[in-house]
């Protein structure tokens, strides 16, 4: 009965021995699989705060493109206005004092001082470009607070 017994025995070492081996296995793949559940966990924040900032920026590029729609058709408004004659582009102008002639002189068409129709366009273009030159620093400037220095 010796031999039986120390079969049991062996037998109930290998088999300690292999539980041992097979919970270090289970041990290490467990620690593997938190580890990649908390980097999912991260990866999944890390792409909601991309998703939130893209709308954010979708909503600042939305708010700042009709704000230049706006101050184009105000100008173009303006302009159209101007052309029809409904509006009048204020000039402040002095005129040049011109010595009185001896005889008397007769102005036959002494008009207001004006712009010209080439001066007029480039007053509007003018505008124009101002105009979008502030809405697109004002854009620069607000993504740069929200989302660069964020």
């Amino acid at each position: 009965m010796k031999p039986l017994t120390s079969f049991m025995l062996a037998a109930f070492t290998l088999l300690i021995a292999i539980s041992w081996w097979f919970h270090q296995r289970y041990a290490v793949q467990k620690q593997r699989a938190e580890s990649a559940i908390q980097q999912l966990a991260q990866q999944k924040n890390a792409l909601q705060n991309l998703v939130l900032r893209q709308q954010a920026l979708a909503e600042l590029d939305t708010h700042y493109s009709e704000e230049l729609t706006h101050a184009r058709l105000t100008i173009e408004n303006l302009q159209r206005d101007v052309a029809a004659g409904t509006q009048r582009l204020r000039v402040s102008a002095t005129c040049k004092t011109v010595p009185a002639p001896t005889a008397t002189a007769r102005l036959d068409d002494g008009a207001a001082p004006g712009l010209t129709d080439a001066a007029q366009r480039d007053y509007f273009l003018l505008r124009e470009r101002i105009e979008t030159s502030n809405k697109q620093l004002a854009g620069l400037q607000e993504y740069i607070r929200n989302q660069c220095l964020n």
